[in-house]
């Protein structure tokens, strides 16, 4: 039973023994012969006991757990104690009441039956009298158990339930509430009418079991879905909704006129096909802004409800975010947010969609993928989905990935899409449709005006500039002719002229800032930065090199980390694991704040959202395009350093200094340990950046940040017995493709999975014998690196950066790894079997595309390394299937020529060994 109410299912359980018993002893129960070697009653009743005892001992072991019970519900305990006394009589009442096997005469040993039953009914109506009182405490106990003022364990689950529904939102609530009330009814019903036929208190014996049945079923569904939500959950999912600003009370009117857009046909179409909707614009077009305000709109929800009809409208809506975290920016982030907004409004998909999923699993694309489509295919809910994705262009992925699964949900009868998108990627082609499709610059000059108006108004300089000089008014207009559509332009260039008005400038100063205002942002933002006064020019080089690089926008306490970083190289090694609060440090903030300002002015900005893993106020760009401008413009910056200065490297310190500063009480709590983990696997992409960035050759400079890593981490989990890394899970199989740890992982196998060359290589280098280690041995790490981490990492979506390192394989190799080493963990398989078997799967598993493509060149040049070591070629000589043989294996993922050379090198190491053997080729 999952997750059940423990003392329902001991009191639907004793309910069945009063009824099995109240028919025994009234004759409505037909006594007769079995094939058990005993009556079917007895065997019955046998069934019904141990059902009892099962949820009584499960009821105990909670109790002793420190689950406390009420008064009521230790009375339902003790009645367990009366039924193991009533089930000797029944088992006697039964015996003697049964037909013996063998009569001659049928109609004689019914008499006899009837006579006995006849000289035994004081027996039964005693007995009957104490199955009746049992009905009616146990009636009684569950009335004042199940009443909402008491503190029972039966209404704490419930409330339990009800307070998760409630913080998440989860809408059509459970109906927990209605069948309490149900139940109560029941209890209530006459108990004390002794003469009560034996049929209706039968009847309502049965009601009030099925009546608990499905309350533990309720209870059972409802948890489900709570945990199915939780794990979909993730801090950030509504993060840029919040940074989008609200378009003004007028603005955007015009997307709901027919005259002008073709939104609402499209919003009420029931055409077959017509599933897609397309909005393009430049950056900083109010595209963002278009869409929530679409998506928020009435007139986008009654257009909605038209095309609906009589099946229930669902919206949910997604902003991409290359500024933010990886969730903001992924396919997973997407669909994971997207499946979140759905099963919350409507939960009852849950159990259809999500069978089968493990609560503690991280989701991935391809479970994602399949829950889509058996919603885009499902039949048995009557509802229709719209869905709004904006800034598709700034999805980090391939395009074909998300083109594909779009296209899959947009051909549904019962799915419509609407997204948002720069012009000029892969996917317009698929996206565009002329009558589906329209350019937002179009729209947006009326609107811009509007603005403009509205902010200088707010002015009072403004408003005397305006009555003495009307021609103030052409401002407007030439702001928004400039403008491009682009609304990012008119808010910088409308700020700027509000602030020179609030000095008192005279008009034609304010009509020289527009003149003056490049009509590129690009060109805008690289004039701020040489404003910036030469004092703070490198901190600012600095900052805006370091804010390009990170993974996700740092919390703004990393600031003063980084004042730290230049006094001291090595402050993050020498700082103490001290965990620190929030309270502790937002004394800070406003000095921080001035000072982000004084050297990156306006494009870095501090909000109050919290950062992702740890601590508040985190600091981002102004918007998207900044980010893009300063990637382009790393060299000019890097022209203000006087001194040697890697931003990937200043990362990796401040991860070090907030994993030391991040308050972990218990190591074993899930949460504790994400952030652990999130920190590090952050640091260990930062590890990796620095060293590709470099020859092979050279040294890296971050062998003592990684060796203190190990040590803050070995500190934090301090009170386990296996080491830290054993935090995250091992990730799910894929077929044959299992990977297994058993308390045997350790940080420079981790580090090998990262992909570390330069730092494993100083570590063997200072201690050879490192290479020796239980369990899965280093070079299986390598070959196969896959590892769950609690955040999305770049390098797992980056088109040209395999998973796989063929110089970490090669380190390995030379220093002594043996690719014919049995494996333990996985059946004794070798290394190199497994690496095969690992292809194997992920071949099978639909690769395609760039990113496949640079893998697969990884794994053939990791082939050839691994076939040179002494690979043998009877390694997978016992799976006993054709398909799992060393040749079919290269063929299928490397093609017949490819699989032919390696085949060849195979028997050539093999007669290196043994020359006698001949050269056999078979493909």
């Amino acid at each position: 039973m999952a997750d059940p109410i423990t003392i329902i299912s001991l009191a639907s359980s004793i309910i069945t023994f009063i009824d099995f018993g109240l028919k025994v002893i009234s004759g409505t129960k037909n006594v007769r012969d079995s094939l058990h070697g005993t009556t079917a009653e007895v065997h019955e009743l046998d069934i019904v006991m141990e059902d009892i005892q099962r949820s009584n001992n499960l009821a105990k072991k909670q109790q002793s757990s420190g689950q406390k019970l009420s008064s009521d519900e230790v009375r339902i305990l003790e009645m367990v104690g009366e039924c193991e006394l009533l089930v000797a009589e029944l088992r006697t009442a039964i015996n003697q009441l049964r037909i013996r096997t063998g009569a001659r005469s049928k109609t004689l040993e019914s008499a006899r039956v009837f006579t006995r039953s006849l000289l035994k009914q004081g027996d039964l109506q005693n007995l009957r009298s104490r199955l009746d009182k049992l009905d009616e405490r146990i009636r009684r106990n569950l009335e004042y158990a199940m009443q909402k003022e008491q503190n029972s364990s039966i209404m704490i689950k419930l409330a339990e339930i009800e307070v998760a529904h409630k913080r998440m939102h989860i809408q059509d609530g459970s109906r927990l509430d209605l069948i309490r009330e149900d139940i109560l009814r029941s209890t209530k019903q006459s108990q004390s009418n002794i003469e009560m036929r034996a049929a209706t208190q039968a009847a309502q014996l049965a009601s009030l079991k099925t009546k608990l049945d499905i309350l533990q079923r309720e209870h059972s569904t409802c948890t489900r879905q709570i945990k199915v939500l939780e794990s979909l959950y993730f801090p950030e999912l509504r993060r840029r909704w919040y940074q989008i600003r609200k378009a003004d009370q007028r603005s955007n009117e015009w997307a709901y006129d027919p005259q002008q857009t073709s939104l609402v046909p499209w919003l009420e179409s029931q055409k077959k096909g017509d599933g897609l909707f397309y909005i393009t614009g430049r950056a900083g077009s109010g595209k963002s802004t278009l869409m929530k305000f679409v998506y928020e709109n009435q007139c986008t929800t009654q257009s909605l409800e038209k095309w609906a009809g009589t099946a229930k409208l669902y919206t949910a809506s997604y902003y991409f975010w290359n500024q933010g975290t990886e969730m903001q920016k992924s396919g997973v982030g997407l669909f994971q947010s997207l499946l979140y907004q759905i099963l919350k409004s409507t939960p009852d998909l849950i159990t259809s969609v999500c069978q089968g999923r493990l609560n503690h699993e991280i989701w991935e694309m391809e479970d994602l993928n399949d829950i889509f489509k058996r919603i885009a295919e499902q039949t048995e809910l009557d509802a229709k989905f719209c869905f709004f994705i904006d800034g598709l262009d700034e999805y980090d992925g391939e395009e074909r990935d998300v083109i594909q699964l779009l296209q899959a949900l947009s051909i549904s009868r019962h799915i419509k899409i609407c997204v948002s998108s720069r012009p000029g990627r892969q996917y317009e082609s698929f996206l565009r449709n002329d009558d589906r499709t329209f350019d937002i610059a179009h729209f947006t000059k009326g609107d811009m005006r509007r603005y403009i108006d509205t902010h200088l108004q707010a002015s009072r300089n403004w408003r005397s500039l305006v009555e003495s000089d009307p021609a103030c008014q052409d401002i407007i207009k030439e702001i928004s002719a400039r403008a491009g559509g682009v609304w990012l332009w008119v808010s910088l260039v409308t700020d700027d002229i509000v602030k020179e008005a609030d000095k008192n400038e005279r008009v034609s100063t304010l009509r020289k800032i527009v003149d003056e205002f490049p009509d590129d942002l690009h060109d805008y933002f690289e004039r701020i930065i040489k404003r910036i006064p030469k004092l703070h020019r490198e901190e600012m080089a600095q900052t805006f090199l370091i804010a390009v690089e990170e993974l996700q926008p740092l919390p703004l306490y990393a600031f003063a980390l980084l004042e730290e970083e230049r006094k001291n190289n090595n402050y993050a090694i020498e700082a103490l694991v001290k965990p620190i609060s929030e309270a502790e440090v937002e004394l800070k903030y406003p000095a921080l704040k001035d000072r982000v300002r004084n050297r990156c002015s306006d494009l870095l900005i501090v909000d109050h959202e919290p950062h992702p893993v740890f601590l508040s106020h985190s600091v981002d760009f102004l918007h998207r395009t900044v980010r893009d401008f300063l990637r382009d413009y790393d060299k000019q910056l890097k022209i203000y350093l006087v001194k040697e200065f890697d931003p990937l490297v200043s990362l990796s310190r401040v991860c070090l200094s907030l994993l030391k500063a991040l308050p972990v009480a218990n190591f074993r709590d899930r949460d504790s340990a994400n952030r652990v983990i999130a920190f590090t696997d952050e640091l260990l992409y930062y590890a990796r950046e620095v060293e590709k960035r470099s020859s092979l050759e050279q040294e890296t400079p971050l062998v003592r940040i990684l060796d203190e890593l190990d040590t803050v981490n070995s500190y934090h989990a301090r009170k386990i017995s296996n080491h830290w890394t054993h935090a995250r899970d091992s990730p799910a199989p894929r077929g044959l493709d299992e990977y297994y740890e058993k308390g045997q992982c350790n940080f420079l196998a981790l580090t090998v999975q990262a992909r570390l060359v330069k730092y494993v290589r100083a570590k063997v280098r200072e201690n050879p014998h490192i290479m020796q280690k239980r369990g899965r041995p280093l070079l299986d790490y390598a070959l196969r690196p896959r590892r769950i981490t609690p955040i999305s990492m770049p390098y797992h979506s980056l088109r040209d950066d395999p998973s796989l390192d063929v110089d970490m394989v090669k380190l390995l190799l030379h220093n002594g790894a043996d690719p014919n080493q049995p494996v333990h963990l996985n059946g004794a398989r070798s290394v190199w079997a497994l690496f095969l078997l690992s292809m194997h799967e992920t071949h099978l598993s639909g690769g395609t595309g760039s990113t496949y493509q640079s893998l697969n060149k990884a794994w053939y040049q990791a082939c050839k390394e691994l076939v040179q070591a002494g690979a043998r070629s009877d390694c997978l000589s016992n799976s006993g299937r054709d398909d799992l043989s060393i040749s079919s294996i290269l063929n299928r993922v490397f093609g017949w020529e490819r699989a032919v050379e390696l085949q060849q090198m195979i028997e050539q190491e093999k007669n290196k060994i043994n020359p006698s053997n001949s050269l056999c080729i078979t493909m």
